[in-house]
């Protein structure tokens, strides 16, 4: 029987280097060291994150466009990443609910 090519996996936009990225910024003091854990492992993920979030739930009803909630969302979520507790569950759930709590407070 001929062997079936697999279609390739995609790769996960907040996986497990996230998560182990989020946990190291929020051990680190030194900022310019968070910074840099920040800006090439966290960011992209929670842009995406709040990205799909608004478009999943339709959160189209704000009177500014939806790149400036997008930024706003992002902004909240590093604001609370110090909440994030290590094996209290995975790190997409916990941020996932705290970005769709946060558009459902603003959007009514």
């Amino acid at each position: 029987m001929p062997e079936v090519a697999k279609k390739p996996k995609r790769k996960m936009y907040f996986g497990q280097v996230t998560e182990d990225a989020i946990i190291k910024y929020n051990k680190e003091t030194e900022p310019l060291i968070r910074n840099t854990i920040y800006n090439e492992s966290i960011r992209v993920p929670f842009e995406k994150l709040a990205e799909n979030i608004i478009h999943t739930f339709k959160f189209y009803y704000f009177d500014v466009p939806s790149e400036e909630v997008k930024h706003e969302v992002v902004s909240f979520l590093v604001m609370n990443i110090h909440k994030f507790k290590e094996g209290k569950g995975k790190a997409f759930s916990y941020f996932s609910i705290v970005a769709k709590n946060y558009l459902i407070l603003h959007n009514n």
